[in-house]
C-alpha cells in the first residue's frame, strides 16, 4: 500500500509521526511524508514531499505577534493546504492518508476526498485540544471559515473535525484528563516511539557512582523559550548531590559544574537509570519517564497539552507539578528530593509505565488500517 503522512514542524506531534512512519516501512509498505521544508532532515529515510504553498507562508523568523498566534494561519487553520493536499494526491496513488490533528485545513479538504484519511492524535486529546478552552477559542473561528471554503459543515468543537476519520491517539486514557469525555471513536494505542540508532554517548560518571541521576529534557519547539527552565533546573541540581543530564534541544545553554548539557539524546539510553525526570511535560518526554517507571518534576509552559499533562501527572501520584514560569531553583530542588525519597512516586510511575506497555501500539494500529 502507498501511504501518504501529512505532518507539520512542531516539536512532539512529529515523533508520533516519525514511529507511524517507521512501522509502515518494516511492514513493507510503501511511505511518503509530506510537511514543511524545515523537517525534511528529521525525516531523512523517506520520500519527502514539501507542501509547497503552506510552506511559502511560513515563517522564517520569530513573527512580533509570538508563534502561536502564527501557526494559525501558516498550519494549524492553512488556506494553503486546501490547494497543497489535492495537488499532492493528483501527483501520487496513495491508498491511504495519516493526517496530524491539527492541520485542520488538510482534514477539511480529506473529509470530501475519496482516498480513505486517518487522523493522528499526537497527546491526549483532553490534554491538547479540551473543548471550550483557549486552543479552541483561538482556532475554531479560523477553523469554520476553512471549512466553509471546502463545502463541510461548520464544527462547535476541535474534536467534531476528527470524529468522520479513524482517529488514533498515541496516548492512554489513564494521562487523559477528559478520557470519559472522548467520543468512542477515539482509539488510545499508546504513545509511539520513534526508533533511533545508538548515539555513542558515554557517560562521563565511574560506573559505580552512586548519585541518582536526574534528567532534565525541556521543549525542542519553536514556540516557547526554554532558557529559564533550564538555568533554574541546573540551579537547582548544582549541589553535588546528583548526577545531571540535561538535553536542551536547539536552546542554547552554558554548562553548569560537573552537569551534562546536550542538544539531544535518545531518551531509551538514559532513563533505565533515571532517578527523576524534570520536564516541560510535553507528551513525547511525560510519555517516555513514565514508560521506564520514572516520576516526574513538571514545569509546563503555559499552553498546549503540558499543564493538563503535568497536573494529570500530579493527580495519579507519579510526580509533581510546579509553576513552570515561577518555580525557584529550591522549589525544584525540594520536589527532585521528594519524588527520589517517596517511593509512592516511582511506584504509580511503574504502574503507568505498565499500563503504556500493555497499550496496543503501532503494530495492530497499522493492522486495523491495513484491514479497513
Amino acid at each position: 500500500m502507498r501511504w501518504l503522512l501529512l505532518t507539520w514542524d512542531g516539536a512532539g506531534n512529529q515523533v508520533p509521526m516519525l514511529g507511524l512512519a517507521q512501522t509502515l516501512a518494516g511492514r513493507g509498505h510503501d511511505v511518503t511524508v509530506a510537511g514543511y521544508a524545515s523537517q525534511r532532515d528529521r525525516f531523512a529515510g523517506f520520500d519527502f514531499r514539501t507542501l509547497p504553498k503552506a510552506d511559502a507562508g511560513y515563517p522564517t523568523e520569530p513573527p512580533p505577534e509570538g508563534w502561536l498566534p502564527a501557526l494559525v494561519g501558516a498550519v494549524w487553520a492553512c488556506e494553503a493546504h486546501l490547494t497543497d493536499v489535492p495537488e499532492l494526491l493528483k501527483e501520487g496513488s496513495y491508498d491511504r492518508v495519516v493526517a496530524d490533528c491539527l492541520m485542520f485545513g488538510a482534514l477539511a479538504y480529506l473529509q470530501a476526498s475519496s482516498t480513505p484519511a486517518t487522523v493522528l492524535v499526537h497527546s491526549a486529546p483532553g490534554a491538547l485540544a479540551p473543548p471550550g478552552q483557549p486552543l479552541e477559542q483561538m482556532l475554531l473561528p479560523a477553523v469554520n471559515a476553512l471549512r466553509e471554503q471546502a463545502a463541510q459543515p461548520p464544527i462547535d468543537h476541535l474534536w467534531d473535525a476528527w470524529t468522520p476519520f479513524t482517529t488514533l491517539c498515541t496516548s492512554i486514557r489513564e494521562l487523559d484528563p477528559l478520557a470519559d469525555q472522548v467520543p468512542e471513536s477515539f482509539t488510545y494505542i499508546g504513545p509511539l516511539f520513534e526508533q533511533r540508532p545508538p548515539s555513542g554517548w558515554e557517560a562521563p560518571w565511574p560506573q559505580d557512582d552512586p548519585r541518582p541521576l536526574i534528567i532534565g529534557s525541556f521543549s525542542t519547539g519553536v514556540a516557547w523559550d526554554q532558557r529559564s527552565r533550564i538555568q533554574r533546573t541546573l540551579d537547582a541540581l548544582a549541589d553535588g548531590h546528583h548526577r545531571v543530564l540535561i538535553t536542551t534541544g536547539e536552546t542554547a545553554a552554558p554548562s553548569h559544574g560537573d552537569a551534562v548539557v546536550l542538544p539531544w539524546l535518545p531518551h531509551t539510553e538514559v532513563l533505565p537509570q533515571a532517578s527523576a525526570v524534570v520536564t516541560h511535560a510535553g507528551h513525547g518526554t511525560l510519555a517516555a519517564a513514565l514508560a521506564h517507571g520514572v516520576p516526574v518534576v513538571a514545569l509546563p509552559n503555559p499552553a498546549a497539552d503540558q499543564p493538563a499533562l503535568a497536573q494529570r501527572a500530579a493527580e495519579l501520584g507519579a510526580g509533581i507539578a510546579l509553576d513552570g514560569e515561577n518555580a525557584s531553583p529550591a522549589e525544584i530542588a525540594a520536589a527532585v528530593r521528594t519524588v527520589i525519597e517517596d517511593p509512592s512516586y516511582r511506584s504509580a510511575a511503574a504502574r503507568l509505565g505498565d499500563r503504556i506497555g500493555a497499550a496496543p501500539g503501532p503494530a495492530p494500529a497499522v493492522a486495523r488500517l491495513e484491514r479497513a
